[in-house]
């Protein structure tokens, strides 16, 4: 059976189990680099809003052989559990007041999210893109968001600028960075550090949820603080669009081998979805700011 019959099917049962006070529907949802989700949303008709189950990981069990009826009720299993996350109060996100506290950025690849970026406000920097979501809370050991787009700047008569100014402002108090070295972090999660070499110190930046993460590296003083403490100059490696490695910069040190890390960690541990880039950044103490000490190699298709 064929995705798109597939997800037609799952569609029709969950009306016929839903009945009339739902509508059922299949979504197609563009989502990071430029990769392309379908799901399904239930909405409970006096409702705006519902939350969209994707529905490939579900295809894949399916064509392993998971029975039909297994998976919805999975599906019925994950609404009931999530249709109770944070309110979404439309009214609220119409009025740019109550709004412009909850502005956040986030960082993207900007070539590989070249048809996202035409609807939404944005900023090019290095080769990333920096992007803007409303933070509706914590929910579930995360946050839930809403990616701006250029008609929520007319709906609150405001532009990209107002928008930036903003999210600057807030972010780091909405999502506070963290560092950790590479071995507690690791040691957090249950993973063995013994290959990690001792000559080569790795630290882990993110926020305090380690969602979207990889932009606390504009954070202001961040860099600027840790390098001092360190007295040395950073690499930085775009781990993931969730956390970046900074790893201080030596004479010992080959690029060329940070940047086959950089290549191996996201062409066989990061979801497409998730790459940031290929690109090695370094950031400067002397100039306080964040460059590009070496672009992705030519040929690469993320960037």
């Amino acid at each position: 059976m064929k995705y798109d019959d597939f997800n037609e099917m799952i569609r029709n049962k969950l009306s016929e189990i839903c009945g009339k006070e739902f509508s059922v529907s299949v979504y197609e949802a563009l989502k990071n680099n430029s990769v392309v989700h379908k799901g399904i949303s239930i909405m409970q008709n006096e409702n705006r809003v519902a939350p969209t189950i994707y529905m490939d990981e579900f295809y894949t069990d399916y064509c392993d052989g998971r029975d039909i009826d297994d998976i919805v009720n999975e599906i019925l299993r994950i609404y009931s559990e999530n249709r109770i996350g944070p309110a979404f109060d439309t009214e609220s996100f119409r009025d740019f007041e109550w709004v412009k506290d909850r502005i956040f950025f986030k960082l993207v690849n900007a070539r590989k999210n070249a048809e996202l970026l035409q609807g939404i406000p944005s900023f090019t920097s290095l080769d990333l893109a920096m992007v803007f979501g409303v933070y509706m809370g914590s929910y579930k050991d995360s946050f839930s968001s809403v990616l701006i787009k250029n008609e929520h700047l007319e709906m609150w008569h405001a532009d990209a600028d107002d928008i930036k100014a903003c999210a600057v402002k807030n972010t780091p108090r909405l999502l506070p960075s963290a560092i950790w070295t590479m071995k507690d972090l690791l040691d957090q999660m249950g993973v063995s550090t013994g290959d990690i070499p001792d000559s080569l110190p790795m630290y882990i930046l993110s926020n305090k949820d380690r969602v979207n993460g990889a932009g606390a590296m504009f954070y202001d003083g961040i860099l600027r603080k840790f390098a001092g403490n360190l007295g040395c100059d950073l690499y930085i490696l775009p781990s993931s669009v969730h956390e970046l490695i900074l790893v201080p910069i030596s004479d010992a040190l080959s690029p060329d081998h940070l940047l086959e890390m950089i290549e191996d960690v996201n062409d066989t541990q990061v979801a497409l979805e998730d790459i940031l880039s290929y690109s090695l950044y370094e950031y400067s103490r002397d100039r306080d700011e964040v460059g590009v000490a070496y672009p992705a190699r030519m040929g690469l298709a993320a960037c």
